[in-house]
């Protein structure tokens, strides 16, 4: 995630001065983002950050059992995971699976970045490992595929000169895709997808420029690099949802687009372990940093003397300190897509997926599982996420959720009603696709905890 960026101000000598801490109380470029009320190295101070801990913490012990049914059985999956598959990425498919038995994922759909003659569908991880069941695929041409069977021969061929021919070609071979990184996408077609991304983290990092020129600085400041390291170890997850917003304009392409069609919205964590700052002493007067991906950056005692306190007492080649902000586990526990599944085999993902039997949860604001949305008829479900119900007059939606939050009722991408509870009972008056989300007050702002995927109620005569 941050390597992207941080290519965008190595440019930028170490030497220069940096943004403060203390300096951070205005909004980056990006302008006021929903439910913000700090920037993001506002909430990287220590008493922000604490505040945060404290409040995740209060909601995780006030979950109480979800006692509306959905009649499936509710995993955990990562979707958008990068391991073994190019020079920026650091993890392997090994971590990938410790991590995902660590964090309780259930499904890991891998996306590879192409790199032909390699087979990212037969040269991968394909099936249950030690109960994570992994399904292939790859990031290309601006979508997430995950195809039935191996399309490397027309990677070869180059079969293909538009993104809609793309999608054509995929489409006779058959499986999954979904428009990825959907910020550069707002006015791409989505009817003969699946899906999109309605959240990317790496999408959510992109305005972060004013964090990572704090960073570089952290990085060659024997106080502010002590400060950063204590952070990251005492509050590892608080600090890697710092930059945590809403991406309204791709949250109104999904709504707007899912009013002519079904369009499954997922999370996509865009891990890639990538994150791994290693700080050696190169000389008795200069330092080396090292990221995944990136060649070694060298830092002199004369472009900034302060490093001389960095290399006391080391010997060159020793390390300094490393800084991993991205292991898989924490990527995993941080933002992931729930699928409702009744058989637990790739078919049955796939179907679900297609259906739009999903919610997306920031996990890491409180454990999310047994979140239901549904629509009852009778007082028994008519329909669930993604479903389509026939509209008749007695239909009630109903949603549940473990922890109470302000729940945001929207038909049509407009919000019909707003209140802070656990529970929601509203009768349907009319036609529409209704869909939910749910946002947690954590330490004095609103953050989005659940999306839900809508149910689709159609006219009597269509």
């Amino acid at each position: 995630m941050l390597k992207y960026l941080l290519c965008c101000v190595v440019v930028i000598a170490f030497c220069l001065p940096a943004l403060p801490l203390e300096n951070s109380s205005r909004s980056n470029a990006a302008g006021p983002r929903p439910g913000r009320k700090y920037a993001t190295l506002e909430r990287l101070k220590p008493e922000r950050l604490r505040a945060v801990s404290e409040d995740r913490q209060r909601y995780q012990r006030s979950r109480t059992p979800v006692t509306l049914r959905t009649g499936y059985q509710e995993y955990r999956a990562i979707l958008h995971a990068h391991a073994e598959d190019s020079s920026h990425t650091g993890g392997t498919r090994p971590e990938l699976l410790a991590a995902a038995k660590k964090a309780g994922v259930n499904i890991i759909l891998l996306s590879d970045h192409v790199r032909p003659p390699r087979d990212f569908i037969n040269d991968s991880w394909r099936g249950v490992r030690d109960g994570v069941l992994f399904i292939p695929g790859a990031e290309s041409e601006g979508f997430v595929v995950h195809p039935m069977r191996s399309i490397i021969a027309a990677y070869r061929n180059k079969s293909w000169k538009t993104p809609q021919e793309y999608v054509q070609m995929f489409k006779r071979v058959g499986g999954n895709i979904f428009l990825s990184h959907v910020e550069d996408k707002l006015d791409w077609e989505t009817s003969e997808l699946d899906g999109l991304e309605i959240y990317n983290n790496h999408t959510d990092f992109k305005d972060e420029l004013e964090f990572l020129l704090w960073l570089r600085g952290s990085l060659i400041d024997p106080k502010r690099l002590k400060q950063l390291e204590q952070s990251l170890s005492e509050f590892p997850m608080e600090f890697f949802g710092a930059s945590q917003d809403y991406l309204a304009p791709i949250i109104a392409k999904w709504d707007l687009d899912s009013q002519k069609h079904r369009l499954t919205g997922i999370a996509a964590n865009d891990c890639h372990h990538n994150q791994l700052y290693v700080i050696k002493a190169a000389a008795s007067d200069a330092i080396e940093i090292n990221v995944v991906g990136d060649p070694p950056r060298r830092v002199t005692t004369q472009q900034s003397p302060d490093i001389a306190e960095l290399l006391k007492d080391k010997k060159p080649g020793e390390v300094i300190t490393t800084l991993d902000f991205d292991p898989y586990e924490r990527s995993f526990n941080y933002v992931s897509t729930h699928i409702l599944l009744r058989e637990f085999n790739e078919k049955a993902v796939r179907q679900a997926l297609r259906q739009s039997h999903v919610y997306v949860a920031h996990d890491w604001l409180c454990d999310p599982t047994g979140f239901a949305l549904i629509v009852e008829r009778q007082g028994k479900a008519a329909g669930v996420m993604g479903d389509e119900v026939g509209f008749e007059k007695g239909l009630q939606l109903r949603l549940a959720a473990p922890a109470t939050g302000m729940i945001k009722l929207y038909r049509d991408g407009s919000i019909i009603q707003e209140l802070r509870s656990d529970k929601l009972d509203f009768d349907l008056a009319e036609p529409g696709i209704y869909r939910a989300e749910i946002w947690l007050e954590i330490d004095g702002e609103q953050r989005p905890w659940i999306y839900a995927n809508p149910i689709r109620l159609r006219p009597k005569n269509k």
